[in-house]
């Protein structure tokens, strides 16, 4: 049973203390962010920094990931972050509000400026894909930090933790190998698992010097990606945060779908409820298929102990 350790949006009592940037630092510290950042090491802070065209808003906000930088540097880490889609992702991310001054840390592309820096990265044991191709700058980093925000996604029903490295950490060739397998079921499974095979390879070399941080706030039906953003499915839940990618991504989904719908949002027009399974009955994918062959690939587990912070 895996540790995730869990920080709720709800505050206790009307305090800076109480509130989720101040604690987001606790929930690392607690999680063992000392055993995996040594001095000296060179750490990729893994996020998506929003859509190239400025018209979605709902992704990680950059007070959070400064923390997380913050963090680094405490315990001698040199963090940068990093997304993919090139040099062109470094501009986006600079006008969505993402820069030096705001994180602490330089920007860097994961596949370099034209996204052709990359390692190839085969596998033994596998669902789809035998070989991987892995973002350069992520590969060459001696830590990641996979700093999530949780949605819908219309291919896997959910994006957080295993997607924001599945289709952030790769090529371009690889995203679209990934996202070709759709057409092979109508629930996703398949992309899902492909999604596990890019993981596999991206933490090959980060053995014990991974952790996960999936951001349950904004929960919009969409893919930061988009350039819009909706209202959230479901009120703000919280941070969760673990060392194990399927522990926390199997918690973030129970606890989306144990939450009530947010009024006036896409979830209440479709009448769902607290127990739904609501991204699948959003896009009619179920998002429960990467959890499962995250198990099924020895990545992680699906039974954990929440730990509140």
């Amino acid at each position: 049973m895996s540790k995730v350790y869990f920080s709720s949006a709800r505050m206790k009592k009307l305090n800076a203390s109480e509130s989720l940037p101040k604690k987001l630092p606790k929930l690392l510290e607690e999680a063992g962010i000392g055993e995996i950042v040594e001095k000296g090491n060179i750490v990729a802070i893994k996020i998506h920094f929003g859509d190239l065209e400025g018209g979605g808003f709902r992704y990680v906000r950059p007070i959070f990931a400064r923390a997380v930088s913050d963090v680094v540097k405490e315990h001698g880490g040199i963090p940068f972050f990093t997304d993919t889609w090139g040099l062109k992702h470094v501009l986006a991310a600079i006008r969505n509000g993402f820069n030096y001054t705001t994180l602490g840390a330089p920007i860097l592309p994961a596949n370099g400026i034209k996204e052709n820096f990359f390692y190839t990265v085969k596998l033994y044991k596998y669902f789809h894909l035998q070989e991987v191709d892995v973002a350069g700058n992520i590969y060459d980093a001696d830590v990641l930090i996979n700093l999530s925000h949780v949605k819908g996604h219309p291919s896997s029903g959910m994006g957080g933790a295993i997607k924001n490295i599945a289709m952030g950490c790769t090529s371009y060739k690889i995203r679209g190998e990934v996202h070709k397998l759709e057409r092979n079921d109508n629930d996703g499974r398949t992309f899902q698992e492909a999604m596990i095979d890019v993981v596999k390879a991206v933490l090959r070399n980060k053995v014990k010097k991974h952790i996960h941080i999936n951001a349950i706030l904004d929960v919009q039906p969409m893919c930061d990606c988009a350039p819009f953003s909706d209202l959230p499915i479901v009120p703000d839940i919280g941070i969760a945060v673990s060392r194990d990618p399927i522990a926390v991504e199997k918690f973030s989904l129970d606890a989306i779908d144990q939450a009530p719908p947010m009024p006036m949002s896409l979830a209440e027009k479709l009448g769902l409820k607290s127990g739904d399974n609501k991204f699948f009955k959003i896009h009619g994918k179920n998002p429960y298929h990467q959890v499962y062959a995250g198990v099924k690939a020895n990545l992680g587990s699906d039974k954990y102990e929440v730990i509140e912070i």
